[in-house]
């Protein structure tokens, strides 16, 4: 093996240290990186931490990895726990295999809402689209409002973008308030979780 040199160790991550994130407790100039369509719960997380950040749409949990790794995004904000689904075991897989590490943590109560386009009602509706989690965490109120038929998509956010973009009228999304203001959707019912 080749002797340490100066010139190797670029190549190997620096820790952060406390000094590296004062001044940026805004976010004001980070790119933060997460899994989803714009409006997904991962992007509200990474504004809650980096108010004046600018998101990063991924399309996967590795692509944001990636983003970091790659300085196409100075961060990264990803799920690790969910009080209702238990762990994102995923990522803490994808923790081992990249040089990446955790710097803080960021506590977001997800709220789902019953998305449609403009002027289905609900008893219009036989399907609902999301993410396998949030069908899982809205099982209940879905059942009690007779839509039976679940459709599963990589994430919330962008079941919406397909409901609003396919004028889907039979069909609704589990999904949050802002991506309903992005997609232009209405909002039917809010905290249908259990």
């Amino acid at each position: 093996p080749a002797p340490f040199s100066r010139d190797s160790a670029i190549a190997l991550p620096r820790p952060l240290t406390s000094a590296d994130l004062m001044g940026e407790a805004s976010g004001e100039g980070l790119r933060v990186a997460y899994q989803g369509c714009p409006g997904a719960y991962s992007e509200a997380a990474a504004k809650k931490a980096y108010p004046s950040c600018e998101t990063v749409p991924c399309e996967y949990f590795e692509t944001a990895f990636q983003a970091v790794e790659k300085w196409a995004a100075d961060r990264a904000v990803l799920p690790l726990e969910n009080s209702l689904g238990g762990s994102i075991h995923r990522n803490y897989d994808l923790l081992l295999r990249h040089r990446l590490h955790i710097v803080g943590e960021v506590r977001l109560a997800v709220r789902h809402c019953l998305l449609a386009n403009r002027g289905v009602k609900i008893e219009n509706l036989r399907s609902a689209m999301s993410h396998p989690q949030a069908l899982a965490q809205c099982e209940q109120t879905l059942t009690q409002l007779g839509i039976e038929h679940r459709e599963a998509v990589d994430d919330t956010a962008g079941a919406a973008k397909q409901i609003a973009e396919e004028n889907l009228q039979d069909t609704a999304a589990v999904a949050s308030s802002l991506a309903a203001q992005l997609y232009g959707l209405d909002i039917l019912a809010e905290n249908i979780q259990v």
